[in-house]
C-alpha cells in the first residue's frame, strides 16, 4: 500500500507547503522559481516532467519504516491492558464475575485512555520518520516570506534519509525531529481511543 499511496502523500505535502500571495506570479517569475501546482493532475505532470517518475516515490523509505507504527501501538496497548486487567481483577471478583453497569463504564473509560496513550506512544516513537519523510517529499525550491515581507527563494534538497537526518541534527538539534509532535498526538489520540473501545466491545460480545 505504501508504494501505491506514496505519490499521493508526496503531492499532498507539496501542495500544503505551497505559498500563495497576491501578485505571486510576478515574484515567482522575477525569482526564477518553478511555478506552483494548480491541482493534482498538474502536480503529477509537473513532477514527472521536471524530476522524473521516480520523484513520486521520494520519502518511500521512511514511509515503509513507518509501518512499524501499528506494531508499536498494539504492543503498548496490550502492555497497558495487562496492567489494567490485573488492577481490575484485584478489586473485583475472580472468574465468572459479572460486571455491573458502572464497572462496564469504568472499563470503557480505561480502554479509551489506554487506546489514546498507546497511539501517543507509537506516534512519538515514529515521529522522527514522519519528519524525515515530509522533508524528503517537499519541493526543492519554495518561496518564503521574511518578517519584513520580502520574498526569498529557499532551496531544500536532500540526497536521502541519512543526509536528511544529518542536516536536521546539525541545524535544528534533537528537537528538530519532533517539530509538530504535540498537535499530531492530539490529532490522532481520539481516533485510536474510539477504535479500541469499539474493538473491545465487539470482542466482549463474542466472548
Amino acid at each position: 500500500m505504501v508504494l501505491l499511496t506514496n505519490p499521493l502523500w508526496l503531492i499532498k505535502t507539496r501542495m500544503q507547503l505551497q505559498l500563495r500571495l497576491k501578485g505571486q506570479e510576478t515574484a515567482v517569475a522575477s525569482a526564477g522559481v518553478k511555478p506552483q501546482y494548480s491541482g493534482l493532475v498538474d502536480a503529477v505532470k509537473t513532477i514527472i516532467r521536471e524530476e522524473g517518475p521516480l520523484a513520486l516515490y521520494k520519502g518511500a523509505t521512511p514511509a515503509l519504516m513507518l509501518t512499524s507504527h501499528g506494531g508499536i501501538k498494539f504492543v503498548a496497548y496490550e502492555f497497558l491492558k495487562g496492567h489494567f486487567g490485573n488492577y481490575t481483577n484485584s478489586i473485583r471478583g475472580g472468574a465468572g464475575y459479572h460486571r455491573t453497569v458502572r464497572e462496564r463504564v469504568e472499563d470503557s473509560l480505561g480502554y479509551l485512555t489506554m487506546g489514546a496513550l498507546s497511539k501517543i506512544i507509537a506516534s512519538t516513537c515514529t515521529y522522527p520518520l514522519q519528519v524525515i519523510k515530509s522533508r524528503l517529499q517537499q519541493r526543492s525550491e519554495a518561496l518564503q516570506v521574511t518578517d519584513s515581507g520580502k520574498i526569498n527563494v529557499v532551496k531544500r534538497e536532500y540526497s536521502g534519509v541519512i543526509d536528511c537526518s544529518k542536516r536536521i541534527w546539525a541545524r535544528e538539534g534533537f528537537g528538530g525531529f519532533f517539530k509538530g509532535c504535540l498537535p499530531n498526538a492530539i490529532r490522532v489520540a481520539p481516533n485510536a481511543a474510539i477504535t479500541f473501545v469499539v474493538y473491545e466491545s465487539v470482542m466482549d460480545l463474542f466472548s
